[in-house]
């Protein structure tokens, strides 16, 4: 059976790093015959979440409408979320930060989401920075009971283009591919 898989994408920059990661990901998932979906939380205008609980009383629905309502009926229908992103001060992009925020609807209505990937960049060339983030997710996909299916992680890309040619594009695109139908 194949997946359905939502790739979130959190970089407001268009066609960097993080989103060619994300796209050599994509490749080799969709090569395995998954079915991708492609959320880009960058550009979606997502307000943070109130800590109303609106969501509890509301079968999961969010009194804010914004960018996160298109994404809603995505997690409920996909079993893998994918996050790809940019390091920003040690973490997530505050793109992806909202959109996670925004799942806490998933209590009043809980989503399909079984399993996770992080695909992440950054431009420091001590890749120890990354240990933060990879930390965070892991922590998340732990708290969530999501199974964590890979992270893939690349210090020393700044400029847009400047993961051309890097072997973790591959790595992206064969974890893409280990998600077998």
């Amino acid at each position: 059976m194949a997946h359905k898989i939502l790739v979130v994408y959190g970089s407001p920059r268009k066609n960097g790093n993080s989103s060619m990661l994300a796209d050599a990901f994509i490749e080799g998932a969709e090569e395995a015959g998954n079915e991708v979906f492609r959320a880009d939380a960058g550009h979606a205008h997502i307000g943070g979440c109130l800590g109303c609980e609106y969501c509890l009383s509301h079968k999961g629905q969010c009194c804010q409408d914004d960018g996160m309502q298109q994404f809603y009926p995505l997690l409920h229908e996909c079993d893998v979320l994918v996050y790809a992103t940019p390091v920003y001060c040690f973490t997530f992009s505050s793109q992806i930060k909202a959109f996670m925020d925004r799942m806490f609807c998933g209590l009043g209505n809980p989503f399909a989401v079984e399993s996770s990937v992080l695909l992440t960049v950054c431009e420091d060339k001590d890749a120890s920075v990354l240990d933060c983030i990879v930390d965070t997710y892991r922590g998340l996909a732990k708290y969530t009971s999501w199974k964590d299916r890979g992270v893939v992680a690349v210090h020393n890309v700044y400029r847009i283009g400047d993961i051309v040619g890097n072997a973790k594009l591959e790595e992206a695109r064969e974890l893409g591919r280990s998600f077998t139908a």
